[in-house]
């Protein structure tokens, strides 16, 4: 993949196989995202930012359709584990 610099967002990640993504935001910055593996759902987390970016221990920048395959497949295993 393109350096961050050099492509717009998102970008999409997974640190210790937690999905992580930077998406624009309306004002023109960045936020940091990631999934909640309770819950599920994404939650604001700027602590991932230089993780991800510096690739700090175990991450993986992924492409989008990898990413959405990751996400749904961690969703499908919550669910599960709630019935």
């Amino acid at each position: 993949m393109r350096p961050a610099k050099s492509r717009p967002l998102p970008w999409y990640y997974t640190v210790n196989d937690r999905p992580v993504k930077m998406v624009p935001t309306p004002d023109g910055g960045m936020d940091v995202l990631a999934l909640n593996m309770t819950t599920g759902e994404f939650e604001r987390n700027m602590d991932y930012l230089s993780r991800c970016l510096g690739h700090v221990g175990d991450v993986d920048e992924l492409g989008e359709a990898e990413f959405t395959r990751r996400v749904e497949q961690i969703r499908q295993e919550l669910a599960a584990r709630r019935s």
